[in-house]
């Protein structure tokens, strides 16, 4: 039988969702909800949703969906996700994964109390090229890591829709709501190291700007979320990090991406080759890539699919959600205190 699927949340990451999950055969869309009732109408209209709903209690009793998408604001995640648990589905939520740390520890304990398997949509993931890089990685073939470099941004653009640059509904700006997909693509590739502190900056330039570039919906005025932070990571095995992140950046040729750096040489997301070094010399090693997806969010429900199934296990462990979220929380306490924070 399929997988009785429900989507949460009928804005762009949804409908993408949506889109993705007709792609996958052993799933199976029962309804999608949304507060908005002319949101979800919609969607279940253009993309061929039996049935849409504006209250996410009624949609659980009725459809019993096995896996829930969860893909609303950041500010409805712990809740809605925990009720999906309860109900006794297995959730895919949408990053970042909530508000706070104290709500992250409810959503793993909810979903281990209720049996239930979690991942996050983190498509970066679905990356051949990542998957064959942690694996050298784990097995040695950088030696000893001792720094990472993480950057993520957009080109003088910030993200569409309603909720982005509200802090209150999006937990926050580029860090938040776009770093923390390479972010934890790196934390994933290094095998999850335990963070230990956090220093950070965080910036918002849109406000002051004479001509600002407005892509969302609203005014300025409504704008409370950074479009820059700059932050420094220790983690509990001697190495660093170091992430940056600008939605007003200016143009340049490699806007998004991580670097690791070992005893043994350099490696690059994205990159096939490895530049393992020799006394001065660069030795390139050509990592061993399997053939990339052509959809990486179909990729990602398909693998959970055959998860719930009982083929494999999710590639998002509740260990690496919460090292990410503890970075994100400490990103923004630091930058409030003005000072380094343990997390």
């Amino acid at each position: 039988m399929k997988v009785r699927t429900a989507v949460l949340g009928a804005g762009l990451m949804g409908r993408e969702h949506l889109k993705a999950l007709a792609k996958v055969p052993q799933a199976q869309v029962v309804a999608v909800c949304d507060p908005s009732e002319e949101a979800g109408r919609k969607a279940a209209q253009e993309l061929q949703v039996p049935q849409a709903y504006t209250d996410l209690d009624a949609l659980l009793k009725t459809e019993k969906p096995e896996y829930v998408v969860v893909a609303s604001p950041a500010r409805y995640h712990a809740p809605q996700s925990i009720a999906a648990f309860e109900a006794g589905a297995h959730v895919l939520c949408e990053k970042p994964l909530c508000m706070d740390r104290a709500e992250a520890e409810a959503m793993v304990e909810a979903a281990k109390k209720a049996g239930r398997l979690f991942t996050m949509g983190f498509q970066t993931r679905q990356s051949r090229v990542d998957r064959a890089l942690r694996k050298f990685i784990a097995e040695g073939g950088l030696g000893q890591v001792y720094h990472t470099r993480v950057w993520s941004g957009h080109i003088m653009n910030y993200p569409w829709g309603r909720y982005h640059h509200r802090r209150e509904y999006s937990f926050g700006g580029v860090m938040a709501g776009t770093v923390v997909h390479i972010l934890d693509a790196a934390i994933w590739v290094l095998g999850c190291p335990e963070p230990v502190t956090v220093s950070a900056s965080c910036f918002r330039r849109i406000d002051k700007m004479p001509d600002p570039p407005i892509n969302f919906e609203g005014p300025v005025s409504e704008v409370t979320a950074e479009d820059f932070g700059h932050a420094h990571v220790r983690f509990a095995d001697g190495s660093s990090m170091s992430i940056d992140g600008s939605w007003l950046t200016h143009p340049t040729s490699r806007g998004v991406g991580f670097e690791i750096l070992g005893v043994l040489g350099v490696a690059k997301e994205g990159s096939r080759t490895v530049e393992l070094e020799k006394k001065s010399e660069i030795m390139p090693h050509e990592l061993a890539v399997e053939a990339e997806v052509e959809d990486r969010t179909a990729a990602e429900h398909q693998e959970f699919v055959a998860a719930i199934r009982g083929v494999g296990e999710p590639q998002v462990r509740f260990a690496e959600a919460l090292a990410v979220q503890r970075i994100l929380v400490g990103i923004y306490e630091s930058s409030a205190q003005g000072r380094e924070v343990r997390v």
